[in-house]
């Protein structure tokens, strides 16, 4: 239900970095993409040769432009103290409109609006709890909404209580929207 975190996350602890999933551009005007990262140095690259593809001097930003429509992959990547952090995937779209996805829009507005310097240690608990919570509703044993729920309160305990509190409110508005509330119900392949 949360593809948002499992596409800007990766599975490491540390090093971290993140790039926005996706990001729109008009044929031959140039794009900004920003990396999130616990690292200092920030390396990019560009999966094409069609397009162009220009970090900031800080690394942490970077300009992409594209004359043709189309997808093009744009990779980064860091390291602290010699471990180097898994790629980060984005694909720039050119020319091409994207459906609207509101709630994955709104959920990166409260990711980005969020200043605590511990939030993307925070934001991999998070999306730690929703793998563990899809892995737990697959299990025999977890066969009702209500079962499922005990779940993820037990599953939730290792993010600190006042840690992403309006992007987590969101995500249980949205989890109260699409499960029933009777907690006898069976869970179903649309769950």
């Amino acid at each position: 239900m949360i593809p948002f975190f499992i596409l800007i996350l990766t599975q490491t602890a540390e090093p971290m970095i993140v790039l926005p999933t996706e990001v729109n551009a008009a044929p031959g005007r140039l794009v900004q993409l920003k990396a999130e990262t616990t690292g200092t140095l920030v390396k990019w690259a560009l999966a094409s040769d069609d397009a162009d593809l220009v970090p900031f001097p800080d690394g942490k930003l970077a300009v992409f432009a594209a004359a043709k429509p189309g997808r093009y992959l744009v990779f980064a990547w860091t390291a602290i103290d010699g471990v180097p952090s898994d790629a980060a995937r984005c694909v720039v779209i050119v020319g091409e409109s994207k459906p609207e996805d509101g709630f994955a829009d709104e959920l990166r507005k409260l990711f980005d609006a969020d200043t605590s310097p511990e939030k993307a240690r925070h934001i991999r608990q998070l999306a730690e709890l929703y793998r563990n919570a899809a892995v737990a509703a697959e299990k025999p044993e977890v066969r009702t909404v209500g079962q499922l729920a005990e779940r993820l309160k037990s599953l939730g305990s290792t993010i600190p209580a006042d840690a992403l509190v309006p992007l987590r409110k969101r995500i249980a508005e949205e989890v109260a929207r699409t499960l029933s509330a009777d907690g006898t119900r069976l869970l179903d392949a649309k769950d």
